[in-house]
């Protein structure tokens, strides 16, 4: 029976978009959907995952998204929800074939999602990538 791990992750950064140009700071939630069938009792150790998965998105707080050489061409150019989706969807995705199919081969990347709000916690909305 599959197992779905939900790990979930934020961090403060600024970006500018052609529909208002003025960068401004946003509050971004990540939240990391993986599947796979337990093996001994868990699909992954989730503390492993959630530091592998926190050392990726670490460079990209209190940055300028536009400017951050981490992120995808694609990220920089229009750093929104659905764009950072596919980004952290290639960079997690990476990481979980790199450092732990071998310890559960059933395990994937179901779904990212991206949240976006103000900084004083007003939500705007989200995107959401599956496999």
């Amino acid at each position: 029976m599959k197992t779905k791990l939900i790990l979930n992750f934020e961090f403060i950064a600024s970006h500018a978009l052609a529909i208002r140009e003025a960068p401004h700071n946003h509050l971004w939630r990540v939240q990391a959907v993986m599947a796979g069938e337990p093996v001994g009792g868990m699909v992954l150790n989730m503390v492993t995952v959630r530091e592998q998965f926190s050392q990726a998105l670490k460079p990209l707080a209190n940055s300028h998204l536009n400017d951050n050489p981490r992120l995808s061409p694609e990220a920089r150019a229009t750093p929104t929800c659905e764009t950072l989706a596919a980004y952290f969807f290639s960079v997690f995705g990476d990481i979980l074939a790199q450092r732990f199919v071998q310890q559960n081969p059933t395990v994937q990347l179901d779904a990212i999602e991206v949240e976006l709000y103000e900084p004083n916690g007003q939500e705007w909305g989200s995107a959401r990538l599956e496999a």
